[in-house]
């Protein structure tokens, strides 16, 4: 039986207390982006290939598959809720709190899952800022409403569940509303929810890479959370927290850069416009470099002030946090060149290459080195495991890239199986 918990805990507490949450909610990301990316590079194929029926048939199976995907994730996160948060890394001074926090989230996870995954389509509609503007709610929703929950109504954490909540029911009724209205130029018909085999194959083959790379993203964040509390404790554990919500707030302008480029990329595909697929490859890197580009700049310049903004009272937290923020971001600029070569190949219907990319970083390269940098250099060794695996991911990116380019005809730039 978990106690009751105070309802405001301590900040460093509280903190924590929602970090080691991080797995599972990256657990819902990759169920989302299992069938939510693969049926959009699908969906995105059949247009191109001048096909709308079989791509509305696409849209239908896609919706279908992601509310099976996240009863079932949700289902299973009740069942089990402690042992899988004891699992993630809480131990008995914030079991209680992530207890909390997880009850009350898991419903907004659910609907997340559904309406990220769902939002892919509106991208590919061709409508690119309406797409934009469903993250851009709920983030927003969810920023007026946790200070009002947490403080004004006193209910804590548990009142940064209920602002999460909110926001992703928000978002999610902003993209049924845009996939369901007269002005949606593919909508969800009853017609086309019956699931069809071959459907369900292709956009589970061609959305593994990216479930790959989430679920190996949540099993680190395990790993992670371990190493933290072995080596640095609960206070750690806040620090890596607060660097991480900032690595993602940087990273998500890229990730939409990415999403995207993928259905311009799986659409010229179809079309046999090969050109414009890698035209649309560069633009992506240029303008996802430029972005990380200025976020790291700004990270290394104002760390500990950023870092304040998450809790201005406790020094120690705010010194290691500063540090961490900075050394977790050293690779930052090139991380999109591992992102869009995953994004290309996923858009190219080649899962296995997308599949080794997203695995090479998560599961070949950083939890090896989280295990092992430590015995060297501690805590430290901890930080540093990510940073290592960014720079070997990269490099083994380029390559591919380059391989990939070599072996085909610079003006037919390659070729596919009829």
């Amino acid at each position: 039986m978990v106690p009751t918990p105070e309802i405001i805990p301590d900040d460093a507490i509280g903190i924590a207390a929602i970090t080691v949450i991080f797995p599972l909610g990256i657990l819902y990301m990759g169920f989302s982006a299992f069938i939510g990316i693969g049926s959009n590079a699908l969906f995105s194929i059949r247009l191109g290939e001048k096909r709308p029926q079989e791509a509305l048939r696409v849209l239908g199976n896609g919706f279908i598959l992601l509310i099976i995907m996240a009863g079932i994730v949700t289902t299973f996160s009740y069942m089990f809720l402690d042992p899988l948060l004891r699992f993630c890394g809480a131990d008995d001074a914030i079991l209680p709190y992530s207890h909390l926090y997880a009850t009350w989230v898991f419903p907004g996870y659910f609907v997340f899952a559904i309406g990220a995954g769902m939002n892919h389509f509106i991208r590919s509609s061709g409508r690119p800022k309406t797409a934009m503007a469903t993250q851009f709610i709920g983030a927003f929703v969810n920023l007026i409403a946790a200070p009002l929950f947490i403080f004004k109504l006193g209910l804590g954490i548990k009142g940064a569940a209920l602002a999460t909540v909110c926001g992703q029911v928000i978002s999610f009724s902003w993209v049924m509303y845009c996939l369901t209205g007269h002005r949606a130029p593919y909508r969800l018909m009853w017609k086309n929810f019956k699931l069809r085999l071959q459907i369900v194959l292709d956009v589970m083959a061609i959305g593994f890479s990216q479930f790959a790379f989430q679920i190996a993203s949540s099993a680190l964040n395990v790993i992670l959370n371990h190493a933290l509390l072995k080596y640095g404790g609960n206070l750690a554990i806040s620090a890596m927290g607060v660097a991480l919500s900032i690595n993602t707030i940087i990273i998500m302008p890229t990730s939409g850069i990415s999403q995207g480029a993928q259905p311009l990329i799986g659409y010229n595909y179809g079309a046999r416009k090969y050109k414009t697929s890698i035209q649309t490859l560069k633009m992506a890197l240029r303008w996802g470099m430029t972005v990380t580009t200025v976020g790291f700049i700004i990270l290394q310049l104002f760390a500990r002030p950023i870092a304040s903004i998450f809790n201005g009272q406790d020094t120690a937290l705010i010194d290691l946090a500063s540090r961490v923020i900075r050394l977790v971001n050293i690779l930052l600029p090139i991380v999109p060149l591992q992102m869009m070569a995953t994004t290309f190949f996923q858009a190219i219907n080649q899962p296995l290459k997308a599949a080794l990319l997203s695995l090479s970083r998560q599961i070949l390269l950083v939890i090896p080195l989280v295990l092992i940098l430590p015995l060297f250099w501690g805590l430290d060794g901890v930080f540093l495991a990510p940073v290592v695996a960014d720079g070997v991911s990269t490099l083994i990116a380029v390559l591919l890239l380059k391989h990939f380019f070599d072996q085909h005809d610079q003006t037919v730039f390659f070729k596919r199986k009829k």
